[in-house]
């Protein structure tokens, strides 16, 4: 494959055949955890390919991005139901330990952690490298320490006892893995797990300095090398957002604002215009607001398990209250853009996260100006995160951080209607911005949220175990093997 391919392989959305060819070299050096092969070091397209092959593993892995990963918070959260498929709906009613949510318990587990031995790999050969030899040495080392913060972190929501637990629930969270190897890591407690991940995630952001020049304001989804599409690489923007998810979760507001704000300020990122909603381009990176992004040109990507296209006989449906959160408070001066854009009203479904071109026979390719994938950071959470801070000590000024993104989505300004915001407008204008995309859950975990089933039993928010997925079994066992 000629370098101009390997370029455009994993980014150009005219080359999508090309990004799998592209994989295959990291995948051919590393099946299953064999270690890599060290040529693959000794040149910048090698460090490429190996950052490219798990950017793919994480994102074409129905067991992580492509599918569990992604849509498990929702049916936790209710925000889609599936009654009749006893997996995800044993999984929706709080059901931990029954076959199905067993499995998906472990396939998450075990496949986030072999993707996080193979950047552990990338790292360890960072470590020994001499900077100086490779052009854009920095980022790829950056990403390779952002990535592993980022899996870990995810782990963490969904394992990880909620920052209000008790300290014995919070003695044990997951296994910080930091070394490219098969032995079994002892697990690090709560505190620990969560500096481990602030530790990689800063020292990555030191690294990625030079997005600041790679990243610009105005994006297209051209890619002919390793500096283009940032938003499809866990980039400087991406890494201070993430920062501030994770101070965010822990409950610490002053560092998740002070993060937040940085994303805001750079002035990198601004809201998609009214006629991206008119004329959406639904399953899709949005070039203004994407922070950071999962490229995935597939059709069985999240937005197909979701199957609320209509073209599926699955038996996903939306909560019985979807529409109606996007109908409330309504009036003759504003509609909700979302709501259109991102909902099928009559048939009561979410296209939000699937592109056209997996259910209208017409379209043959992908045609638009955007990137097909799933979001993972956007720029609305930075804004929501900064009203939050202020919420309580300044209303007017939380008020200001809301309305940004209120207004850009139709709706009318609370400072011109005279309105204070509360703790409950910012839950459900943060669930209409994210519905479909795996958040509602991790803030009512925050929030310690009861969770009302679709059998009516009701889930306490205030005990721990309601948000706290069990380790799965083949991780105890390998512990009790080594006694």
């Amino acid at each position: 494959m000629n370098m101009a391919m390997k370029r455009i392989f994993l980014l150009s959305l005219l080359a999508a055949s090309a990004m799998f060819v592209g994989c295959s070299k990291f995948l051919d050096v590393n099946p299953k955890g064999e270690t890599f092969d060290a040529d693959m070091f000794t040149n910048e397209d090698g460090w490429q390919d190996a950052l490219y092959g798990v950017y793919s593993e994480i994102a074409q892995n129905t067991n992580l991005f492509k599918g569990y990963l992604s849509y498990c918070p929702e049916v936790m959260s209710q925000n889609v139901t599936c009654v009749n498929y006893y997996v995800l709906g044993s999984l929706s009613l709080g059901d931990w330990y029954s076959t199905g949510p067993a499995g998906i318990r472990e396939k998450i587990w075990s496949d986030a952690y072999e993707a996080i031995n193979h950047l552990n790999n990338i790292i360890a050969h960072a470590e020994d490298a001499d900077a100086s030899d490779f052009k854009y040495f920095n980022l790829y080392y950056g990403e390779a320490l952002a990535l592993r913060a980022f899996l870990h972190f995810e782990l963490i929501r969904l394992y990880g006892a909620p920052y209000w637990a008790s300290a014995s629930d919070k003695a044990t969270c997951i296994p910080y893995v930091e070394n490219y190897s098969f032995d079994v890591t002892d697990f690090s407690s709560w505190d620990d797990a969560f500096a481990k991940v602030l530790r990689d995630l800063k020292q990555a952001e030191e690294l990625l300095a030079r997005d600041e020049e790679f990243v610009p304001e105005v994006r297209t989804n051209s890619a002919t090398g390793f500096t283009d599409a940032r938003i499809t690489h866990l980039n400087l923007y991406a890494v201070q957002a993430l920062i501030a998810r994770v101070y965010w979760t822990m409950d610490d507001m002053a560092n998740a604002a002070i993060y937040a704000q940085k994303v805001i300020d750079s002035g990198k990122f601004s809201f998609r215009p009214k006629s991206a909603f008119v004329q959406a381009d639904n399953g899709t990176l949005d070039l203004d607001e994407t922070l950071f992004g999962l490229y995935i040109d597939d059709e069985t990507s999240i937005a197909r398990q979701y199957a609320l296209t209509g073209t599926s006989t699955s038996s996903f449906s939306l909560a019985s209250d979807a529409i109606q959160l996007y109908e409330e408070g309504s009036s003759a001066s504003q509609t909700d853009y979302r709501l259109g854009a991102w909902f099928d009203v009559s048939d009561v479904l979410l296209k939000k996260l699937v592109n056209t071109i997996f259910y209208d026979e017409s379209s043959a390719s992908y045609t638009g100006s955007s990137i097909l994938g799933i979001n993972v950071l956007r720029i609305p959470e930075m804004y929501y995160i900064l009203a939050e801070y202020y919420l309580d000590s300044d209303n007017a000024k939380a008020i200001e951080y809301y309305d940004a993104v209120a207004v850009s989505r139709g709706l009318d300004a609370l400072s011109e209607t005279g309105e204070s915001l509360t703790h409950e407008m910012l839950f459900n204008e943060r669930r209409k911005e994210f519905y479909g995309e795996g958040f509602t859950w991790h803030e009512m975990k925050k929030l310690a949220m009861d969770i009302t089933t679709t059998t009516g039993d009701v889930l306490p928010g205030n005990v721990a175990a309601t948000y706290t997925m069990p380790v799965p079994d083949s991780e105890s066992e390998a512990r009790e093997n080594l006694e």
